[in-house]
């Protein structure tokens, strides 16, 4: 999210594109093209991801990701779309990449698959599910079905499955689930262990957490066993006094109803407010025995309709004003909800 400063050090090692494309055809020339792009600038391998999500103030919108090889050492395990990168800090290993699946199946295949290679990569690396911190997932028609299977839900059930009991011990990842237009699921991860690393969950007192929502929230057959979104409201990380909270994909949720049906500023202003309350002094006293300020790094705000935008936007802007955001369209888990909102909080 933010630029490098000439000659500043720091390396990029991931890219996001976020992409409006007309058809699948479009969206596959672009990947092709910005690929040959890609490795025409940059000698090191780079992690790459192109997310049918279209940007509301132009056709392109990049991501870069970078880090300091001052500080850490970096591997590359894999490159392009399906691409790992590993660093090393003394003892301390981050992991950071993105699996794919795109195949002409349906969601739930598409997510086994992905959830299939996103172990086996992990597994590569020296990792398991469990060290995961941070989680996207972006599903292809999220609130589509594939004959009487809800598409979300399906993923959710697949996301479960592979999860397992591995989360039981310290809660589960931050994360988001978002619609995309399409190029089936795609998951983009971060997962850390090693010595001096701290990690755990962060929950809103106003919110059900969503792995504890009750059926009648939970989409699909009804005479079929569904699983819950398995993600934490946020998850704070700590390292080598670097201190921050991952904020998962929030809506405008009170308990486990949506708020604001219809109305996008009133909907904005209560994601904003359940936002708020991860990282309020009651929760910071419970994280850290000193006193901590948080500050807002960046964010996504993720927009159902093209005509709410402004009025999102001038919601979020009266509360965070000039901080660093990404406006894009995509759907979101449930069909009532208007906007969507993500990103990081810095604590110092």
């Amino acid at each position: 999210m933010k630029l490098l400063k000439i000659n500043s050090g720091k390396r990029i090692f991931k890219l996001n594109f976020f992409v409006d494309t007309e058809s699948d055809e479009a969206y596959a020339a672009l990947r092709r093209q910005v690929k040959k792009r890609v490795a025409e600038l940059f000698s090191e391998n780079i992690l790459l991801s192109f997310i049918a999500q279209p940007p509301l103030t132009c056709k392109i919108i990049v991501e870069a990701f970078y880090y300091d090889p001052a500080v850490w050492q970096m591997q590359s395990v894999s490159e392009g779309e399906n691409g790992t990168a590993i660093f090393r800090n003394q003892n301390a290993w981050i992991v950071v990449g993105n699996v794919r699946s795109n195949q002409n199946i349906s969601c739930r295949g598409n997510s086994e698959k992905a959830f299939e290679t996103l172990s086996d990569v992990l597994e590569k690396a020296g990792f398991s599910l469990e060290n995961i911190v941070r989680q996207w997932n972006y599903l292809e028609n999220i609130l589509g079905f594939d004959e009487k299977e809800q598409r979300y839900q399906a993923f959710n059930d697949v996301r479960s499955q592979y999860y397992g009991s591995v989360f039981e011990n310290n809660g589960y990842p931050a994360a988001t689930g978002i619609g995309m237009n399409r190029g089936g699921v795609i998951i983009e991860f971060v997962a850390v262990k090693g010595d001096g690393v701290i990690t755990s969950p962060v929950d809103n007192p106003e919110q059900i957490s969503a792995h504890s929502y009750s059926e009648k929230v939970l989409v699909g057959e009804e005479c079929l066993a569904k699983t819950t979104p398995k993600f934490e409201r946020a998850r704070y990380f700590s390292y080598s006094g670097k201190k921050q909270i991952f904020i998962s994909g929030t809506a405008s949720i009170t308990g486990e109803n949506t708020v604001g049906v219809g109305d996008p500023v009133l909907q904005t202003e209560v994601t904003i407010q359940n936002i708020q309350r991860l990282y309020s002094g009651e929760v910071l006293q419970k994280l850290a025995d000193e006193r901590l300020e948080p500050k807002y790094g960046h964010a996504r705000v993720y927009v159902k309709n093209r005509k709410d935008f402004h009025a999102i936007r001038r919601t979020f802007k009266k509360h965070f004003g000039n901080l660093p955001v990404v406006y894009i369209i995509a759907d979101i888990c449930r069909d009532n909800l208007l906007v969507e909102i993500e990103g990081k909080v810095i604590l110092e």
